[in-house]
């Protein structure tokens, strides 16, 4: 914020002329006040003459900086009145006037664009106002410093240009008194949130701009819905699009609350949390908004056509997205770069979805220009947009060159367009019998759209919760308010029949008719109580509806769950089939027993996941069916001309997922080492496994077979193999102990417990 300038008066005016006519501001160049050094500042109190001279020059020289547009002339004679001040403010010690020139030659360097000497005025004025003591004095100063000096690349990569804001706020939060002040305080903690969104620190820019709201709310202060707006900027980029939906509506709500403007930009923000959870008909609602809210004539209405655009390819009517962006570019003339470019954007896009390729090339090669100067979101969607125009036309390696570059940049896309360039990636990839690539960017296709289905689900279930809360909340204000009704009836017939008793004592007559009376409000009553028990049977009613739904939507919950399990299985099945596959086209012995060993470890995972979307119970499983099968699978995979017996001594047991799976894992390691190494010289050989109880929640897991044993000297704690070492380290995720022995043949041990796993097994 620039200073506030005083007008001069006339005699300020006559006295600007007279030192203009003695030539003081006729030279082409001026010299720059030298840096103040704090030790050096006086404390003399100034004359009060001195005082009104140095309030002249001041004002005189603020009079000529603040011209528009200023002449190097102007520039110059403003600077010869400041030194004049400076002078007379060090003479005569007046700090204060000597804190105000140095805001004000901050303000004349940054006129002059002379960033290194304007830096130094404001950290005079700095020092000066810590010399004074005046916390307040030394907030304006570093916010006059933050807001006037450009930041440069260094600046912001070494935090210089956040560390400003910081000081000024930090200052600001302790001085601050005025309102003024109070929304400095506000301004900078948002423009500090908006420097960790930029950091990705998005836990840290949603504690600040909470405060920030907090002020907002406490002082009155204007523009609360930007730190709505920001806030659901964090919470898009963070992933958590529900909370990102409900900050921009809140932008919008607070902003016409206040009788503020609805900027497009919150507009957009809520069209854009639409578009993140895919729903493209409420995005098309808002777009459409922040689109007639702008003139037809300005560049910046390219913007929110081109997103409605997208959205009406979406919903497959590019024909009239293709009209929109014509009838929009046809209205605006004056058409500047960094606007045309969505315009064209959206021409490349609208045609490809339509099959007119080299219409759309046109556009792309434009986009794709090394002269074009994009920013790096937009560059990204351009890239994105390309690889699905070459994908659409076969062209696989153009689109898998765009596909890398936009995925480089990913986080900055939606949700709906993440999950299209992995799929775009994992087809490219099998055109191009890329097997292992495609395997990646096929389980990221997954996770993203199994995410958007569980963050939909998730929506769903907080929104049957609010209207069941809701409706409850209603049926209980309606009893409450049918009982004040049925108690003030009471009381009013206590009331009456009280009167009537006392006058019925002389009138017969009249209390005759006052029992007639109290009959007809008796039946009344009756007719009411009978109405009001019909309605509260209808709410219960309606309450066991609603918890039927409720009942239903944990059923779903339970069956979703499975269906992941489901879907894991089948993943890994698959994983292990291209995995079968591409041994087909290995020679090396060593590079295809590793890939059957990789088959090995999957099975052993696919099998828990396959028990687990059989079972009913999806969190558990019985660990003797398991090792059982498991084995099975062993004997059938690892070929082998050699008799090996199998003896299993396993208790009925029923473990977590997170404990089954290293169990699994480490039964595999043991038995493949066991064909690997044990009987090699031997055609026939004995295996034994039993899991026991060894105490309360405790068991221990023993393989054992009565092979050659280990070789002399080797120390299983030492070796680093693949084998053990996944041994060790899975027994350690389950807090277990692992022990090897070699006594006629190798006994592996293993005792763990059934409770709580160290860590949950990510597979």
């Amino acid at each position: 914020m620039q200073l506030n300038h005083i007008y001069m008066g006339r005699i300020g005016s006559y006295l600007l002329l007279f030192l203009i006519g003695l030539g003081l501001l006729i030279k082409p160049s001026f010299s720059y006040a030298t840096r103040v050094d704090p030790a050096t500042i006086k404390t003399a109190a100034p004359l009060k003459q001195d005082t009104s001279q140095i309030k002249l020059l001041y004002q005189s020289a603020s009079e000529l900086i603040k011209q528009q547009p200023v002449t190097k002339q102007q520039l110059n004679g403003a600077a010869k009145l400041l030194k004049k001040a400076w002078m007379i403010s060090e003479a005569t010690g007046a700090l204060t006037w000597k804190y105000k020139i140095q805001l004000l030659y901050g303000h004349l360097y940054g006129q002059s664009k002379l960033r290194a000497p304007q830096s130094s005025a404001y950290e005079n004025a700095i020092a000066i106002a810590k010399k004074l003591g005046n916390e307040s004095l030394e907030a304006n100063a570093w916010y006059q410093y933050y807001q006037n000096v450009p930041d440069t690349v260094a600046d912001y990569r070494n935090k210089t240009f956040y560390l400003r804001a910081e000081m000024a706020y930090r200052l600001y939060k302790k001085s601050a008194k005025t309102f003024g002040a109070h929304y400095r305080e506000a301004e900078l903690l948002r423009e500090m949130a908006d420097f960790h969104l930029e950091e990705e620190n998005f836990d840290l820019a949603i504690s600040e701009l909470f405060q920030v709201i907090e002020l907002d709310k406490k002082y009155k202060l204007p523009r609360l819905p930007m730190a709505y707006d920001l806030l659901s900027a964090v919470y898009n980029r963070k992933g958590e699009m529900s909370k990102a939906l409900e900050s921009a509506l809140q932008s919008i709500r607070v902003a016409e609350a206040n009788h503020e403007e609805v900027y497009v930009t919150y507009l957009n923000r809520v069209a854009a949390a639409y578009e993140a959870i895919n729903k493209p008909q409420e995005s098309i609602k808002w777009y459409t908004r922040s689109y007639h809210q702008l003139a037809a004539d300005d560049p910046y209405i390219f913007i929110p056509a081109y997103m409605i655009a997208t959205q009406l390819i979406k919903l497959n009517q590019a024909e009239k997205a293709l009209s929109l962006l014509k009838n929009t570019w046809q209205g605006v003339k004056n058409r500047a770069d960094d606007q045309a470019n969505f315009m064209y954007l959206g021409f490349a896009e609208s045609y490809t979805a339509l099959g007119r390729y080299s219409q759309a090339d046109y556009y792309f090669k434009r986009l794709l220009s090394p002269s074009m100067s994009l920013s790096n979101p937009f560059r990204t969607s351009v890239f994105f947009s390309a690889s699905e125009f070459y994908f659409s036309q076969k062209k696989y390696s153009l689109a898998l060159e765009n596909a890398k570059k936009a995925s480089l940049n990913q986080i900055t896309m939606t949700l709906p367009r993440q999950i299209r360039l992995n799929e775009i990636l994992y087809k490219i990839d099998l055109a191009l019998n890329r097997p292992a690539q495609a395997i990646v960017h096929l389980q990221d296709f997954h996770r993203l759209k199994d995410s958007m289905l569980n963050q939909n689900n998730l929506e769903a279930i907080q929104r049957l919760q609010i209207e069941f809360q809701a409706s409850q909340k209603e049926n209980e204000n309606e009893l409450l308010r049918k009982k004040s009704q049925l108690q003030s009836q009471q009381l009013n017939r206590v009331q009456w029949i009280r009167n009537a008793t006392i006058t019925g004592l002389a009138f017969v007559s009249i209390v005759l008719v006052l029992l007639y009376g109290r009959f007809s409000l008796k039946k009344k009553l009756h007719n009411t109580l009978v109405r009001q028990k019909a309605e509260i049977d209808l709410a219960y009613a309606e309450l066991e509806r609603n918890v039927e739904q409720k009942n239903k939507l944990i059923e779903e919950k339970e069956c979703l769950i499975r269906e992941v399990h489901h879907r894991v299985k089948n993943n890994l099945q698959l994983t292990m089939s291209l995995l079968n596959s591409q041994s087909h086209y290995l020679e090396d012995k060593a590079a295809i027993e590793a890939i059957k060993e990789s088959q090995h470890r999957l099975k052993s995972i696919a099998l828990i996941h396959q028990k687990l979307y059989q079972t009913q119970n999806v969190s558990t499983i019985q660990i003797q069916p398991y090792i059982f099968e498991l084995v099975e699978y062993l004997k059938e995979s690892v070929s082998s001309d050699k008799k090996i017996k199998f003896n299993q001594h396993i208790i009925d047991l029923e473990l977590d997922v997170s404990k089954a799976i290293p169990l699994g894992l480490i039964i595999n390691e043991a038995i493949t080492n066991i064909f690997k190494y044990a009987f090699q010289n031997r055609a026939s050989g004995k295996i034994e496994i039993s899991l026991n109880a060894c105490g309360q929640d405790e068991y221990l897991l023993l393989i054992k077979d009565n092979g050659m044993g280990l070789p002399p000297g080797f120390d299983y704690k030492r070796s680093n193999t693949l084998g053990l070492t996944l041994m060790k380290g899975l027994s350690s995720q389950i807090d277990a102990n692992f022990s090897m022995m070699s006594e006629n043949g190798v006994t592996v041990s293993l005792r763990f417990s059934s409770k709580e796993a160290a860590e949950p097994f990510n597979d």
